[in-house]
């Protein structure tokens, strides 16, 4: 069991957890002892992954939300409240990315949802989750990054922006809510292997082969790796707080 069943008796909440990140961070917390609700636009996606919505032994599949629209966060959060009683953590894993394109180009209605989601989305998750989170005494919101919110790329301007933003607002959050009990962090991978990039170059040899050689360590990361690093971060003592983990394989490094 992941860090001796560091997370025994606590309850998180995980966005995007269709994905490939959200679900391994869904098996690593329950595998250190939490109860766990999946949250996710996109309900097709989340049922493929968890199976039908609703609860089963320590998971819940929450209804399908959009984090962008309040109502449905405030909803999404009162669901899971109704099923387990407390929320200690959040991991705001969701995001959505805008088509590659030159900063001065890119369509004004891509920039708009890049920001609603990406970082708007994660306030609202975090505003919505925070009264419960004070209230559990060690609540933990823990914010999905990116290398790109340190350094940038040609055409990921949009993405990089709301990435570095949602740094900002993880700093936030801890400033203004460590005296409540609420850790604040961010993990900021750099490319890992996914499905969205195998179905992008075809196959994970030719997603190596395109990415590999920009890492220190010669190839993307794993799935496996991020959650880790994610489970270090939510099980973490008091003093990590506010902070932001680098996870890049050295890219940033260079």
């Amino acid at each position: 069991m992941r860090e001796e069943l560091a997370l025994a008796g606590r309850v998180a909440l995980i966005t995007g957890a269709a994905g490939d990140l959200g679900a391994a961070i869904a098996r690593e917390c329950l595998a250190a002892g939490a109860q766990v609700a999946l949250l996710d636009v996109d309900p097709q996606a989340l049922e493929r992954r968890h199976g039908p919505a609703g609860r089963r032994d320590a998971v819940v599949v929450l209804p399908a939300c959009d984090i962008a629209d309040e109502q449905q966060v405030s909803e999404a959060v009162t669901a899971l409240i109704a099923v387990f009683g407390r929320l200690d953590i959040l991991v705001n894993n969701a995001a959505v990315a805008t088509p590659k394109s030159p900063i001065g180009e890119i369509a004004a209605t891509q920039w708009r949802r890049a920001i609603d989601v990406n970082l708007t989305g994660s306030w609202l998750m975090a505003r919505a989750a925070l009264p419960h989170l004070c209230a559990s005494g060690a609540g933990v919101v823990l914010n999905i990054a990116s290398q790109l919110g340190h350094v940038t790329a040609p055409g990921s301007g949009a993405y990089g922006v709301t990435k570095a933003a949602l740094i900002a607002l993880t700093r936030s959050i801890a400033v203004d809510h460590a005296a409540q009990g609420i850790r604040s962090l961010s993990l900021s991978p750099g490319a890992f292997m996914t499905n969205r990039l195998i179905n992008r170059y075809g196959d994970e040899a030719a997603v190596e082969r395109a990415l590999g050689a920009s890492y220190l360590s010669g190839q993307v990361g794993s799935v496996d790796e991020v959650a880790r690093a994610a489970l270090y971060l939510i099980s973490g003592g008091r003093f990590l707080n506010g902070s932001d983990l680098v996870i890049d394989g050295g890219y940033t490094a260079q």
